[in-house]
């Protein structure tokens, strides 16, 4: 099995990265960058720059409950996060690869991993990433002042949490340090906006694998520090009337994410008056189908 895992991967990367000999190839990939160092240990990122670039930056976020049981470099039938490329081409490939065709210059992250790491450190590693970016923007040939966020379940989480904060760092050791981590626009695809809502059907697989990946994430909601950190991890929590606008693509049928946790989003972004567009689907599940040409449309709104 894992042979041939390994073997779909190589046979994906050489079907997209390969020219035909009639053609230049479109899209240039900067494979495991590294945009920051943790004890050691490397945090990395892959790139998707089109030659046909339109100048805008998008940083994706790909859902995995905020981490796998082990982490990723020792279980072999998991990989990467900025491999889900390859690996789901019907769901996050199809977005990225939309993107990069549309001229987006993709930066599809990697992140510690839950439960060996935890709520804020997971996030502090997307705002590093989006700190690196901006730092290199000139270099990837995008705007340094508008950068957008685009992500799928936890990854979705972390993106709105990217376009409604913005840690400043007090004494920064360098360059990227002095950078601001915030984007400017967010698309979000089943998104928890507010961990501590539950589904409405407790006791079900699904809904009790929702709340172990928040606990994984935010620790044990026994402990009261853990407690007042579900609402630290939310995005809902930030919102104010200077934040990035959103577009939300969630189901009413989600069995891990309920609904109720964007209609509480929309409320509050509706209150601050934070730009924001929903679009709510049926019978997809916890995997909605955005419209990529609205997405398109998003981001060249407020990333132009």
């Amino acid at each position: 099995m894992r042979k041939i895992k390994s073997l779909c991967i190589l046979i994906a990367i050489v079907i997209y990265a390969t020219p035909s000999f009639s053609q230049t190839p479109k899209v240039t990939k900067h494979e495991n960058v590294v945009y920051g160092m943790i004890s050691g240990m490397a945090l990395l990122m892959d790139i998707y720059q089109p030659a046909n670039s339109n100048h805008i930056g998008i940083v994706y976020v790909v859902g995995s409950g905020w981490g796998y049981p082990n982490d990723y470099q020792k279980v072999y039938n998991q990989v990467p996060l900025k491999d889900d490329y390859f690996l789901d081409p019907e769901y996050t490939g199809k977005w990225i690869k939309s993107l990069t065709e549309k001229g987006y210059t993709v930066f599809v992250i990697n992140h510690r991993f839950a439960p060996r790491f935890h709520f804020p450190d997971i996030f502090y590693d997307c705002q590093r990433a989006v700190r690196f970016i901006r730092y290199n923007a000139k270099k990837y040939g995008i705007d340094a002042n508008k950068i957008g966020a685009m992500g799928h379940s936890s990854g979705a989480n972390l993106s709105g949490m990217l376009g409604v904060t913005d840690t400043a760092i007090v004494k920064p050791e360098n360059g990227i340090d002095s950078m601001s981590s915030k984007v400017q626009a967010v698309v979000a695809l089943a998104p928890p906006f507010v961990l501590s809502e539950r589904n409405m059907i407790p006791d079900t697989a699904l809904a009790n694998f929702y709340m172990r990946a928040v606990q994984n994430y935010v620790g044990d909601l026994s402990n009261y520090q853990n407690a007042v950190s579900i609402d630290k991890a939310s995005p809902i929590s930030y919102v104010t009337n200077d934040d990035a606008p959103f577009l939300i693509y969630y189901s009413e049928d989600d069995p891990i994410v309920p609904a109720k946790q964007t209609e509480l989003m929309c409320k509050k972004l509706k209150e601050t008056r934070v730009p924001f567009k929903e679009f709510k689907k049926t019978n997809e599940g916890h995997n909605p189908i955005p419209d990529m040409k609205e997405v398109d449309s998003w981001f060249r709104k407020y990333l132009k």
